[in-house]
This record gives structure tokens, sequence and C-alpha cells, in this order.
């Protein structure tokens, strides 16, 4: 009863700040002001990134350009006149009341009045169709009030770039969109992926100090339990990390560094050695995923970017079956191109067997199956949709 109670609280509290906030329905929208927005403010990354650098770089000062950061520095020196402003805060109110296009990779939070000729563009941060999202559970534990602020906030997108058809049909129910919102044509971050760029593969192994000759692995598993209460976590999973560099060697013939990187949330206090590094803090996941030659993940949706390359990924999920009862899949783990291994043992075994023309085969099979929309040209797309009248 007291949980019911808290919630109808929130609503109250929710329609309560949408009624005052509209008292800035006074300020103009400025139809030449967008707003970017990559995980509430914490990181220059993701969609919004790309997707802001390509705009930039295509219009230059036709537009005037925002970002909700907590640091102005993560920002490229020659972005010159680019401004910022933290999250949630008094500027970042204004710039969301004021800005004609709102681009963010998560949600806009249901107390804001968006109006009718604004834009907001939902990016998401994840391809294909893999583990489940946890709006999934709304209906399972009756909790009113995320309920209703799903359906607030489905009413405030104008669009939703999706990666693959698999996405567009799974998430137009998820979130409560018309599926004729969602925009076919692949995640922006991953246009880079489809291109030849010496200079990040160099930047990486400058980064790290890495010796030519080395490959990269990169370790990437998923989140697991509360996002605001993170949990104190062993993400390495009992994986032998010393093993499985030896078997890598065996395997692809040189030297491999291993590269790990956690959720931005979790505190990372593992030290470095020679050969592991922690990449938990590096501003760019895209550009990890470019230099490394394979990756290793259990349920995390960097597989669907990574396989756009079509170098090994191998999946390491020792807890496979309680993943499956506690949050499920989309699409059957069954059913994904990568070899998937519950133990070291398992995992040792499906490097050493590995075959690359069948991964490709079955990866190419993945991309049909699930519809993919990737192309290379997300951004350029995008561009074509939204700003038609710039020509």
């Amino acid at each position: 009863m007291l949980n019911i109670l808290m919630q109808y609280a929130k609503i109250i509290i929710i329609y309560s700040l949408r009624l005052i906030l509209k008292v800035l329905y006074i300020l103009p929208i400025k139809k030449n002001k967008i707003l970017f927005v990559s995980h509430d403010g914490r990181q220059y990354s993701c969609n919004p990134k790309y997707m802001f650098e390509y705009i930039y770089n295509l219009y230059k000062d036709d537009y005037l350009y925002i970002w909700s950061l907590r640091d102005r520095k993560n920002i490229p020196n020659h972005y010159n006149n680019v401004k910022t402003c933290g999250y949630l805060t008094l500027k970042y109110i204004y710039s969301i009341m004021t800005a004609k296009y709102i681009i963010t990779n998560t949600t806009i939070d249901p107390f804001f009045p968006i109006r009718k000729n604004q834009f907001i563009i939902y990016t998401w941060h994840g391809g294909g169709a893999y583990k489940k999202a946890a709006e999934n559970n709304l209906y399972k534990k009756l909790n009113i009030s995320k309920m209703i602020m799903r359906d607030i906030r489905s009413k405030m997108i104008n669009y939703v770039i999706s990666s693959c058809e698999a996405s567009t049909n799974v998430y137009c129910k998820v979130w409560n969109i018309s599926k004729d919102l969602f925009l076919p044509i692949g995640m922006p971050r991953n246009d880079m992926l489809f291109s030849q760029n010496n200079e990040i593969m160099n930047k990486i192994y400058k980064y790290y100090s890495i010796e030519p000759e080395k490959g990269i692995v990169l370790y990437a598993p998923t989140f697991r339990g509360n996002f605001k209460k993170p949990e104190n976590i062993d993400y390495f999973l009992g994986l032998d990390i010393e093993n499985i560099l030896q078997l890598l060697k065996l395997k692809f013939r040189k030297d491999f560094i291993f590269l790990y990187r956690f959720h931005y949330v979790i505190l990372d206090k593992t030290d470095k050695t020679t050969n592991i590094f922690s990449a938990t803090n590096y501003p760019d996941m895209q550009e990890l995923l470019y230099a490394a030659d394979i990756l290793i993940t259990d349920y995390s949706s960097s597989m669907w970017d990574f396989s756009l390359t079509f170098k090994p990924c191998f999946i390491y999920a020792p807890d496979l079956e309680k993943y499956k009862y506690e949050q499920g899949f989309y699409t059957p783990i069954e059913e994904w191109p990568f070899p998937v291994a519950q133990s070291n043992e398992e995992l040792g075994r499906n490097i050493m067997q590995f075959d690359m023309e069948n991964y490709n085969q079955s990866v190419k099979k993945h991309h049909d199956d699930l519809g993919s929309y990737e192309t290379g040209t997300a951004c350029e797309q995008f561009c074509r949709t939204v700003f038609s009248n710039k020509g």
C-alpha cells in the first residue's frame, strides 16, 4: 500500500512540475538551436556525438550548438563556438525549453512540457535486439508511476533512430511509440565502422602504449543490477585473462593486450599490469571497438556494433541461466552468430575451434535475420530527413 501511495505521489509531482514549467512557454523557441545530451550529461559520446560532428561539419554556423556536459574539456577544441550546460541546471532547463531540436540517447525527463513545434530525436544507445529493456518489467511489477512516465515520454518523441527491423518491432511496443516514428537508418555512431581510419588506430595504440605488432582483445560486459544503486559486482565473472591471452596467441599467432571496459557508473579499482589495461574511462567506446581485433562480451549490445566489422566476437556468460530468468532476451541467444561459453574451458575451446569463414557467413545471416539498417550513412540520412529544408 505504501509503495502505491509513493507512486501516486511521484505522478502528482511530475504533473505539478509540468504545469509550473509551462510558464517558460513565454520564451521563444530558437529555430536554429540544437541541444545534445549523452548519458544524462555524463559523456561526449555515443550517437549524439557522431550526429553533432556530422551536423557541425555540414552546417557550421547555421546552428547554435549546446551540449549538456559536466566537463567542457571533453569537446575537441576546434568546436570553439559550442556552448555547454550542466545536466538539470537552470541553463539546461532553459535550453530544453528553447531548443528547436533535442538529440539524446536517453529519455527526456517527463516533467518537461515539450512543445509541439520542438523536435525530440531519441537515438537510444544500443543496436540489435538482444537483452530485454527494463521497461519490460513495468507491467510485471505493476509500477504505475513508471508506466505513466513512459507514456508521457513517448508522446514527446518525434523520431527514434533504429539499427534494424527487429529493434523497431521490439521497441515500438516496449516504449509505446508508433512504428512510423522510427527512422530505419542505422546507428550514427556506427558510420565510422564502415570506413578505414588509421588515425583512430594510432590514437588507441598510442593512448595505451601498445606495440604496433600486438593485437587488442576488448572485454566489455553488460551492466547488472540497479542503475541508480550500482552493486559491488565482480564484472570479470571469473574470466581467466592470462589463459585467454595465451590461447588467443596460439590461435591468431600474435600477442594480445587485454582492454576491459565496464559501465561508466562502475567504480574501477583494478590495478593495471603489463598486458591488462582498463578502458572504462576512455571517452569513446566506438573507437575502442574500431581498434580491437577481438571482442569478448556477455549480453552487451556492443556485439551488434562490433559485428559490423566482421571481426571475431566471443560470448562469455557464466550466469546465463540466471540472466535468462531475471532479464531475458528479445532474440534467443541460440540464434546469435557469436560462439557462446558459460565457462573458461568452453571459451577456450571456442577460441581454438574458431573458423573465420563460417563466422562471417553466420554474421551476415544474423544481419539479414534482424533486418539490419546499417550502411554507414546514418548521419547523412538523418540530416536529409530532419534538416531537408537545408538541402
